[in-house]
């Protein structure tokens, strides 16, 4: 069977079109003799001779000008076929798809996103927010961004910032139980739960050795942070919430962020990262992207 493959057809390209073993094998990466093995081998496929070789060149005999012809057509498309790949992997415009929980997404994400397409119009972006997180693995997302202590092992993770989380409730609430926050009784104030805490009824502070432990069920569970804070802010239960949502309401006076000197335990992890899968084609515009959300965190 005398068929060539591409690869064989490129070396002889190589050869024929620089004239010399030696520049064709620098060119290939091989050695001259690796190389000379090669060309003796495609030879002996084709059962001809392809090559008239001197000490200082080599030159092509009547096959060897046909089959030059034939695989240099195949190296142009080759190279094509390379620059539209590194087009395609280098090209700053496009579709960056992305997954947030939806709280991040509404609160930090939004600005930063609107603040990068009108900087970089050429861009288009798929965004979707959901508190229960895909598999970039399995789920057509160039980005996912995730709160997490632990970063699944199997994609690239990198750090945007850290996470606190706020034991917040509103002033009215938190007046009905205690003249004196610092004299707060938690566990006779009702409890709106996020469904993504492990354990919903519970709510558990540290500070130092000491430790806080609120437990009653909750009058309210969501898997929506928005809907949480909004019973928070209608005096319904007090709830942990993360800083990045709780900070404009504790700052525009809607909340109070109860025992601030405590540490919460929340279980939903104290680090936002930016997913992607790994491998060195990583598109530009998604790179640039991440880039752009690190240096705004």
């Amino acid at each position: 069977m005398n068929n060539l493959d591409a690869n064989s057809l490129i070396i002889f390209y190589h050869v024929a079109s620089s004239g010399s073993l030696t520049k064709a094998a620098e060119a290939l990466g091989l050695s001259r003799s690796a190389l000379s093995h090669r060309i003796k081998a495609i030879e002996a496929r084709l059962g001809c001779q392809l090559l008239i070789r001197t000490t200082r060149s080599v030159g092509l005999t009547d096959a060897g000008y046909r089959l030059a012809a034939y695989a240099s057509r195949i190296a142009d498309t080759l190279s094509e076929a390379n620059l539209l790949a590194n087009g395609l992997n280098q090209d700053t415009a496009g579709l960056v798809r992305i997954s947030a929980p939806s709280g991040l997404g509404s609160v930090w994400l939004r600005p930063l996103l609107m603040a990068y397409m009108q900087a970089n119009p050429l861009v288009n972006i798929d965004v979707r927010l959901s508190e229960f997180g895909v598999d970039i693995t399995k789920d057509p997302f160039d980005l996912a961004i995730r709160v997490t202590s632990q970063p699944p092992e199997n994609v690239v993770a990198k750090k945007l910032f850290d996470v606190s989380w706020w034991l917040c409730a509103s002033p009215a609430l938190a007046s009905r139980f205690a003249d004196d926050l610092a004299a707060l009784d938690l566990s006779t104030i009702p409890i709106a739960g996020f469904s993504r805490a492990s354990q919903l009824h519970e709510i558990t502070l540290t500070r130092g050795t000491e430790k806080l432990v609120a437990t009653r069920p909750p009058v309210l569970v969501s898997n929506e942070l928005e809907m949480v804070r909004d019973a928070v802010a209608r005096s319904l239960g007090m709830a942990v919430l993360p800083d990045y949502y709780a900070k404009q309401e504790v700052q525009a006076g809607r909340l109070l962020r109860l025992l601030p000197d405590w540490q919460v335990n929340a279980g939903f992890g104290d680090q936002a990262y930016a997913l992607h899968l790994p491998g060195r084609m990583l598109p530009l515009r998604v790179k640039r992207l991440i880039d752009f959300l690190s240096r705004r965190s």
